[in-house]
């Protein structure tokens, strides 16, 4: 006979710190690590709350990409990506970032 299945309890694996406003947000863009981002809402071309991703390169550059939300089983999940622009520094990305974003700021770090 094999052994009995065991049950165990699962945890969650990675950690997200949440940020409400616009100052805090690009605080914690400027210490990205090339495993991590952060994950927004903008409003982009009449649609509004789409969610907006920001990494870090390797070359101390950002990507930001906007991705359609859809809805599955009633819980918004990424769609199609709608945007992708690339910054070469911080200032370029929060001088787009401020005509982007839904207000009130309500954003991830992962």
């Amino acid at each position: 006979m094999g052994r009995p299945l065991e049950l165990v309890a699962c945890k969650t694996l990675f950690f997200e710190k949440s940020v409400s406003s616009f100052a805090k947000l690009m605080r914690e863009i400027d210490l990205l690590d090339l495993d991590s981002g952060m994950r927004t809402f903008g409003n982009y071309k009449g649609k509004k709350r789409q969610f907006v991703f920001v990494t870090r390169s390797p070359h101390d550059t950002y990507t930001l990409m906007a991705v359609e939300k859809k809805t599955d089983k009633g819980k918004p999940v990424p769609g199609k990506r709608l945007l992708v622009e690339k910054f070469s520094t911080k200032e370029e990305l929060s001088e787009f970032m401020k005509g982007l974003l839904s207000r009130p700021i309500k954003a991830f770090i992962y």
